[in-house]
């Protein structure tokens, strides 16, 4: 595809996610990119860099920050808005952002909830194989079938389709507790060990992983989520019961 005939995307924020769609959308669009902060090192990416006003005016918009955020980037940059454009939330939980999006944005904005289940670690080699949850908040039955064969086949990804209610439901769990679990470990800071089990190497990762999120990121994945307080509490009474059942004080 010559750069002539490529789809012109814009993402905002500059972020570790936002560099690797840069990576792999690169190829198949002109991306653009909309940093709150100028953007010292383009880390060798195709992208060129405008201000916010250019960036919404492109017919696809990827907002790349946490869903609390969503909702004030919006209202203040309103008059920039391609008002038929189609924007894609790849927010890590989805009620909220679904809400917000469909509240804020008129009518002429398409709408497409998804959550990259994988980063830049577990995206290391490549997006082969790795998943996708996907849902059309508000979007055409051509367009959408038309973004899931580009998923599917030129990206090679699995796509998991639900509702933006069941995602946050699942990953209460999914992510909600893990990410809990690994910051419990890096503030504890456990150490690496040549004797470490399999089971102990998966916290050793969860630290260094889900441990060195943002606190946006966490307090979005903690709070925005409406069951994952729910199950934390479930998980802390369930420690305590433990502690109760082996006699610790």
């Amino acid at each position: 595809m010559s750069e002539k005939t490529k789809p012109t995307l814009a993402i905002i924020g500059f972020g570790d996610f936002s560099q690797l769609m840069v990576r792999h959308l690169s190829p198949y669009f002109k991306v653009m990119v909309s940093s709150r902060r100028k953007i010292k090192d383009k880390k060798g990416l195709d992208f060129t860099e405008v201000n916010v006003a250019t960036a919404l005016k492109q017919p696809i918009i990827i907002p790349s920050m946490p869903s609390q955020f969503l909702e004030e980037f919006f209202i203040a940059n309103f008059d920039f808005l391609n008002l038929k454009a189609l924007v894609v939330d790849v927010c890590s939980v989805k009620t909220q952002p679904a809400e917000v999006l469909r509240r804020v944005l008129p009518e002429s904005v398409q709408v497409l909830a998804t959550h990259p289940l994988f980063g830049p670690t577990s995206a290391k080699d490549g997006l082969k194989g790795q998943r996708i949850m996907v849902y059309p908040v508000r979007l055409t039955d051509e367009a959408f079938t038309k973004i899931k064969q580009f998923l599917q086949k030129t990206l090679q990804l699995e796509i998991i389709e639900t509702t933006p209610e069941k995602h946050d439901e699942m990953m209460a769990y999914a992510q909600g507790l893990s990410h809990y679990i690994g910051r419990a470990m890096q503030m504890m800071d456990i150490p690496d060990s040549k004797l470490s089990t399999k089971a102990y190497q998966d916290l050793i990762d969860m630290k260094r992983v889900q441990g060195n999120d943002s606190d946006a990121l966490f307090d979005s994945i903690l709070f925005e989520n409406p069951y994952a307080l729910e199950v934390n509490k479930k998980f802390k009474q369930t420690l305590k019961a433990l502690d109760e059942d082996l006699g610790i004080k």
